[in-house]
């Protein structure tokens, strides 16, 4: 029997506390993904998980294609030292393979992500991309026995979109097969907290949302928390949570806090129309 709870946005908070709190039995993990080479979006979110008090962090790809400065976010993160997979668009790039594997509904989306692609492909440097290359395609850790993965798209894709409209039954099924209780995944730009039985464990699924490009009706920079421990806990921590359960057969409960932090949108679009890529992605920022 499947059950599903669904959350789209958990609870929204700006810089100037956590809604988490600070308490020492739960693990509070920050996830960010989809930062599009957007610099200034995404030192605004580093900040804000530094000030949120949280010294766990990952990065679920992405990091280049549509922005003005994909160096520029390579260089921080790389000297960050965030445990870091790549998206779809870092692996085109990357391996000079000549298209980032994106869906474009549109001719006009097509042209425009073209244009976005050989911008990218012209400034990244062979270091770079070495680098990207480099990265696991995966990440996995376990906390109080759950069994966490981080990838891209999907357990089995990298350019997979696993949008609102798959059903529980599929996600189990993607779920069971990669041996995992959690899923955080980027990619959909929308971030989600899903929950639901299958074959006796508590499944969770949870969407990063975008730094740099959000598609979910609010152009600040987005990034969340998981808060991982007691049932009481994890409710008091996320309040806006209806996804909160169980995990797997245990005792550990998860809750997902949306974070959603401002940056210098204007700084951003002018940059990007400076660096020649189409007026379209540049408002695209302010058009989420």
């Amino acid at each position: 029997m499947l059950r599903l709870i669904h959350a789209r946005a958990g609870d929204v908070r700006l810089r100037g506390g956590s809604l988490a709190g600070q308490n020492a039995n739960m693990r509070r993990i920050a996830i960010f993904s989809d930062i599009h080479g957007n610099l200034t979006a995404l030192d605004e979110v580093l900040a804000d998980i530094a000030g949120a008090g949280i010294s766990e962090s990952y990065c679920l790809g992405d990091l280049i294609g549509y922005g003005p400065d994909p160096s520029g976010v390579i260089e921080r993160l790389r000297g960050a030292g965030i445990p870091t997979i790549p998206g779809n668009y870092d692996d085109g790039v990357a391996s000079r393979r000549g298209s980032c594997g994106c869906y474009y509904a549109t001719d006009a989306a097509r042209e425009n992500g073209e244009r976005s692609y050989d911008f990218t492909d012209g400034v990244i440097t062979e270091t770079d991309a070495r680098w990207l290359l480099s990265l696991p395609r995966e990440i996995r850790f376990e906390v109080d026995g759950a069994r966490i993965l981080l990838v891209h798209g999907s357990p089995r894709k990298i350019n997979e979109y696993l949008l609102l409209d798959r059903t529980s039954r599929q996600l189990a099924r993607l779920a069971l097969a990669a041996e995992a209780d959690i899923v955080c995944h980027g990619h959909i730009h929308i971030p989600y907290h899903r929950s639901f039985e299958s074959e006796g464990r508590t499944l969770h699924y949870v969407s990063s949302g975008s730094v740099g490009k959000p598609k979910d009706g609010d152009p600040r920079a987005c990034w969340v928390e998981l808060v991982a421990g007691s049932e009481a806990d994890v409710r008091a921590a996320a309040p806006g949570d209806a996804a909160v359960a169980r995990v797997g057969e245990g005792e550990l409960w998860l809750g997902m806090v949306v974070h959603r932090v401002t940056y210098d949108i204007d700084a951003v679009a002018t940059a990007m129309r400076a660096a020649g890529l189409p007026n379209a992605l540049a408002e695209a920022l302010y058009n989420a």
